[in-house]
């Protein structure tokens, strides 16, 4: 009777051990991608593959917008932002603090966090890469739900973001490269 009890009570235990581990597992690819120095992005549709920016990230507050329909690419640093337009860098007034903060505010991930459930999936290849793959919801900011593709060295290589009723149904994907590239240099 004794055995059996101890069997129920850990088939019981061990899935919300998982669902543990894949949280602090998913958190420390988030957490090494906050602490990297730099990295490139591409976000598109992950329905039709239509790219829409390639963005490149360094720290502490520069970032690189590059419209990939063929608009003019918009530098980001402390707070500023300018459009190249033609060749010659504007000033355009865009709230950026409150779009840079939304991905880079501590406080606002923390939050996340606190509400954040995490489920493993099977592992995947991506690229010809081995990658473990998490779904998450989250209740912060809004409620949302993602996948997420963390790689060798909790090197988070892709999410997929569900737009909800805002994205009109459309799953956007952001795929991450050269973390931590020296060669990345925003002026």
């Amino acid at each position: 009777m004794r055995l059996s009890a101890a069997v129920f009570l850990l088939a019981c235990t061990l899935p919300s051990l998982a669902l543990a581990d894949a949280k602090a597992e998913l958190a420390r690819a988030f957490d090494k991608l906050l602490d990297a120095p730099s990295f490139r992005a591409s976000m598109s549709d992950a329905g039709s593959g239509e790219k829409y920016v390639d963005m490149e990230f360094q720290a502490p507050d520069r970032y690189r917008i590059i419209n990939a329909q063929g608009g003019p690419t918009m530098i980001v640093s402390g707070g500023q932002a300018q459009m190249d337009v033609g060749g010659r860098m504007m000033s355009v007034p865009v709230p950026v603090n409150a779009i840079v903060n939304a991905y880079r505010n501590e406080d606002a991930m923390r939050k996340q966090r606190e509400s954040m459930v995490v489920e493993a999936l099977p592992d995947a290849t991506l690229d010809g890469q081995a990658a473990k793959v998490y779904r998450f919801t989250t209740q912060h900011p809004k409620p949302a739900t993602s996948t997420a593709w963390v790689g060798d060295g909790d090197t988070l290589l892709q999410m997929e973001v569900d737009g909800g009723a805002a994205g009109r149904g459309k799953v956007v994907r952001v795929r991450y490269r050269d973390i931590g590239s020296a060669d990345i240099r925003i002026p």
